[in-house]
């Protein structure tokens, strides 16, 4: 995986007028599904840093998704929830190390909003800070198959090569685009206990200006020490998006416009 950090909402950008940034500390104790029903925010970390799953929320009878495009979430619609399509539900989260002490808004478990601004036109962006996790660091993500009682499924990701998505930070940061499958998350039935959450992903420096960055699944990689060891991400059988900071980081990032590559 490359181990994964801390991905916060905030009430609002640290570099935009509004309401200041507010800082949860935690506890250092972990509530692997602090919600567990219909509707709620994602879910805490476990061990292994990957984000619990929340309530995907109930659709309105006899709705029918509409088809999937390669568009994740664009955050226009200024909620927790990525866009939902076929087959595709789910909704973004937070989760840390559990470091005594460590910062982070919101905290896993907390809704998780959108801030503005975005990237250009957009008014709205995932936005995560925080520091003090000293272990295995923290991070954002979202799950992308929920049951409509909150259980994450595995969803098939196989028609695409990669993921793309803008992104910006307050502060040059190195992070992790992580992807949970079944052979790394625990919900797969694959790995177990401390041999999960060593996800497949790849390193990338994130600038303090606006710009885009592609993730290519071919590309992906672990960092070797979980059990079992596959060989390649499984593509098939794909749980989460996660963007991840290592361990003892300060991070205050945005992403924005995640997309599928075809």
């Amino acid at each position: 995986m490359h181990l994964q950090v801390l991905f916060l909402g905030l009430c609002a950008s640290t570099l935009a007028s509004g309401c200041g940034l507010v800082l949860g500390i935690s506890s250092g104790e972990y509530d692997p599904d602090p919600f567990g029903l219909g509707g709620g925010a994602g879910g805490a970390g476990g061990a292994g840093g990957a984000g619990g799953a929340g309530g995907a929320g109930e659709p309105d009878a006899g709705t029918e998704p509409p088809p999937c495009t390669a568009l994740l979430d664009d955050l226009e619609d200024g909620d927790g929830a990525i866009v939902r399509c076929k087959d595709r539900v789910g909704n973004w989260y937070t989760y840390n190390d559990g470091t005594r002490g460590g910062t982070q808004s919101p905290l896993p478990g907390r809704p998780f909003v959108p801030v503005s601004p975005g990237h250009e036109p957009s008014m709205y962006a995932a936005h995560v800070a925080g520091s003090g996790f000293v272990s295995r660091g923290a991070g954002m993500g979202f799950d992308l198959n929920l049951a409509p009682g909150g259980e994450k499924l595995s969803y098939d990701a196989s028609a695409y090569s990669g993921l793309t998505f803008w992104a910006k930070a307050a502060a040059p940061t190195h992070i992790y685009v992580n992807f949970p499958d079944r052979n790394t998350d625990l919900q797969g039935g694959v790995c177990a206990g401390s041999g999960c959450g060593d996800h497949f992903g790849e390193g990338l420096d994130i600038t303090t200006e606006w710009a885009q960055y592609t993730v290519m699944f071919a590309a992906l990689s672990t960092d070797g020490w979980g059990v079992p060891a596959p060989a390649a991400f499984d593509a098939a059988h794909a749980y989460s998006v996660e963007f991840h900071t290592a361990k003892s980081t300060v991070f205050d990032m945005s992403v924005d416009d995640i997309a599928f590559v075809p």
